[in-house]
């Protein structure tokens, strides 16, 4: 009965997650994942431990937020804002000059740029995301909500 109960929870997050617009499911499934899981290939690197940290985070706690709710919520946000904002203080940083490799390759600082450009524009969704949350938006998105 509960390897239903887990299949059934997976399913309606899955649904959930396919009621977002399709803009929207196209940004996470063809960009933000795949360019932040890319992270893997760079671990000899200060941006790709970063942001495979992040994306660890980011992964571990959403996934945990989802299972709760059975499906997306607004909540998820904030942990979007408490990995991605020092994630792109620190890629900046190492932009800069200032802390991590002291060399990057071409192909270290494409995706170091990348990184930092994809996750600013999510950041955008997700402070517009906590704002609701905070002001009282919880819904957890499920197909009959739309």
């Amino acid at each position: 009965m509960e390897g239903h109960t887990a299949s059934h929870r997976l399913l309606g997050i899955w649904y959930s997650f396919r009621n977002l617009p399709p803009w929207l499911q196209g940004w996470v499934l063809l960009i933000l994942m795949p360019l932040n899981g890319a992270s893997l290939l760079f671990l000899d690197s200060f941006s790709g431990q970063a942001t495979a940290l992040a994306l660890l985070l980011v992964l571990t706690v959403n996934f945990s937020l989802m299972w709760h709710h059975g499906g997306m919520n607004k909540d998820m946000s904030l942990v979007h804002l408490l990995a991605w904002i020092p994630l792109e203080m620190g890629l900046l940083g190492q932009l800069a000059g200032i802390w991590g490799d002291d060399f990057l390759t071409p192909t270290q600082w494409a995706f170091t740029v990348a990184v930092v450009m994809v996750n600013a524009i999510s950041l955008f969704f997700d402070i517009v995301d906590a704002w609701c949350w905070a002001q009282g938006d919880r819904v957890t998105l499920h197909p009959k909500h739309n």
